[in-house]
């Protein structure tokens, strides 16, 4: 009877862990990125085989009379304990994205939780199954199946509405006469240091530059920094961060991404280069020539139909 319990409450748990991180590229994405955040190694290579891992067990865990499913459960729990520890003892403001969604800040209740279950895995590695699986098929037993697959069947379709409504809130678009400069406004001087020291002025908008404005934790922010990296600008570009001072790693992490476009400047919450440019929100992605703001958007279809800058 146990072992059929804890086989079931284990694919459960790891079934919507797998369901939430693959539902959209965003939960994958943020779930690389909180590895990235915690250990020094090949962040997509280990989501990769994490995901890997947890698919492995929900089969092995199905198949009656094996231990190997919950050896690889164990595994993949002793792994999720020592990352938690990583982050507790570290003090790092890494969020458990084990299910993909947002979550809390990793702390003591993500250990015990998984330690819960580790402790489910060994025991039920260490009961002795059933001689026949016949056997423990009673109405008890049906009862607690069904109530499983409800209760996975719940927490599938919670996290498959938490993606949604996040995705809805991240593609809400404000209204771009509040928030965006507009084509025409002329930039007014300012002086910034960019990462190698060196000063961004007015005077570097001499010719086509694009301009993008970035904070740290922002999902729109996100989204475009994908898609301008996916599709590199032909003019120059310059990123201006908005660097959060009680989170320095994402701060850094963000600067490095959007380093492969160009330039990049770090700047406190009310620079005066934000001023400078008209900039009221996050993230913005202005066009400019000559020191006038040409195009304005918060993505890259904001821009359809306008002729992008070329070096």
């Amino acid at each position: 009877m146990f072992d059929l319990f804890a086989r079931v409450l284990l694919v459960v748990v790891f079934l919507a862990a797998v369901a939430g991180k693959v539902r959209t590229r965003q939960g994958f994405a943020e779930f690389r990125d909180s590895i990235a955040a915690l250990v020094p190694l090949p962040a997509t290579v280990i989501a990769v085989l994490v995901l890997a891992g947890e698919a492995l067990a929900v089969v092995l865990l199905a198949v009656p009379g094996t231990l190997l499913g919950y050896c690889v459960a164990a595994v993949l729990l002793v792994a999720f304990c020592g990352a938690i520890l990583l982050a507790t003892i570290g003090r790092k403001s890494v969020r458990c994205r084990c299910f993909g969604a947002s979550g809390d800040v990793l702390g003591p209740k993500h250990l015990v939780r998984n330690g819960m279950l580790l402790a489910v895995a060994a025991l039920g590695a260490f009961v002795p199954s059933p001689a026949s699986w016949e056997e423990p098929l009673t109405l008890l037993t049906i009862a607690v199946v069904l109530l499983a697959v409800v209760v996975a069947l719940h927490v599938l379709f919670t996290f498959g509405l938490v993606a949604r409504v996040r995705e809805l809130q991240e593609n809400a678009v404000p209204k771009r006469a509040s928030n965006l400069p507009q084509p025409g406004a002329v930039i007014r001087p300012f002086t910034v240091l960019d990462s190698d020291g060196l000063p961004f002025t007015e005077a570097d908008l001499d010719g086509p530059v694009q301009v993008g404005f970035f904070s740290v934790g922002c999902g729109p922010c996100r989204t475009l920094t994908d898609a301008l990296i996916a599709a590199p600008p032909a003019a120059r570009f310059v990123s201006v961060v908005d660097g959060d001072v009680s989170d320095p790693e994402g701060t850094a992490r963000l600067a490095e991404k959007v380093s492969v476009l160009g330039r990049v400047a770090v700047v406190g919450t009310d620079d005066p280069v934000l001023s400078a440019f008209g900039v009221q929100a996050y993230p913005t992605l202005l066009h400019t020539h000559g020191g006038v703001v040409t195009a304005s958007g918060i993505k890259l279809d904001d821009f359809a139909g306008a002729p992008a800058p070329v070096a």
